[in-house]
């Protein structure tokens, strides 16, 4: 974080951001440039942990993406 003053540390601060979000954008590594996707998520929070769950199919590009990292 460049400005540490605007850096968000307490964790039912980021709980409560994370639950206003509707889109999660996950980068992977597809060779020479990032393969970016946004996807809608569902989130649970258990015993000061964050658990992210996103919906895919079991095949296309962002699978093999996946497989080959």
């Amino acid at each position: 974080m460049r400005q540490s003053k605007r850096e968000v540390k307490d964790f039912d601060e980021i709980v409560k951001i994370m639950e206003s979000c509707d889109v999660c954008r996950l980068a992977f590594n597809d060779g020479e440039c990032p393969y970016i996707l946004p996807l809608n998520f569902g989130m649970s929070v258990e015993n000061g942990e964050i658990t992210l769950y996103f919906h895919s199919a079991l095949e296309g590009h962002k699978v093999e993406i996946m497989n080959k990292s």
